[in-house]
């Protein structure tokens, strides 16, 4: 590709492109470069540095997250945000850990998506300081469970750790511990911190369903509170 063909638009979709195949760690200018076929100074007119396209990637992979929304009741809408994210981001699941641990994932900042939350959390009645509350309540529910999810074996390219989680899991002593020695059968392969498969290839569907409806109600109940202890502002006109 020469030069005068590159647009942010193809340099971002490669990045993104690179990141899926390869992750975040192991992302960089050369190999994108490389990728593209043009030298990195190239790259440097329209991305200025590797955050930033970074920021670009995450950016792409969860365009469109926000827009053309289902409507219904303010929980109806903020269940269709959660798991469209979700979605978006089991599509790219190396983007992760950038998701919320980093601060360049702010970048991709979906203005349909910001809307969307605020209107919603404003007609379940929330206002002022407990608004903002509420809404990093939905920023955290939305991106917390997927990120976690998806996590990454330590050493994606080999079963060595995997097999020795399990076998550590396994040879949990449960003796003193009744409750988790009753229930760990279960909870083997299919719960946080005792599992050795990440939820790109093992998704924990129903612990994310759970997840939602926890969130919604617990929104619904805090709002009702609030309504209970304070008047609304009124909007300006």
């Amino acid at each position: 590709m020469s030069a005068d063909a590159l647009s942010r638009e193809r340099i971002l979709a490669a990045a993104l492109a690179l990141i899926d195949r390869d992750g975040v760690a192991a992302f960089g200018l050369r190999g994108l470069a490389q990728q593209l076929g043009v030298y990195t100074t190239a790259i440097y007119w329209h991305v200025p540095t590797r955050d930033a396209l970074i920021a670009g990637a995450v950016e792409l992979a969860l365009r469109g997250v926000g827009s053309r929304l289902p409507g219904g009741s303010w929980q109806q809408r903020l269940r269709a945000l959660l798991r469209r994210f979700r979605a978006a981001l089991r599509r790219h699941p190396a983007l992760a850990p950038v998701i919320g641990s980093e601060l360049l994932s702010n970048g991709a900042l979906d203005l349909p998506m910001l809307e969307h939350i605020v209107a919603a959390l404003e007609e379940a009645g929330f206002d002022g300081a407990a608004l903002v509350d509420a809404f990093n309540v939905v920023v955290a529910a939305m991106c917390g469970f997927a990120t976690m999810e998806l996590a990454r074996a330590p050493n994606p390219a080999g079963h060595a750790w995997a097999d020795a989680h399990r076998a550590r899991v396994r040879a949990l002593p449960t003796g003193g511990y009744p409750a988790l020695a009753r229930h760990l059968p279960r909870l083997r392969g299919n719960a946080f911190i005792l599992r050795w498969q990440g939820g790109a290839g093992r998704p924990l569907n129903r612990a994310f369903d759970a997840w939602v409806e926890v969130v919604i109600d617990g929104l619904a109940l805090r709002a009702a509170a609030q309504q209970m202890r304070t008047p609304p502002t009124p909007r300006a006109s």
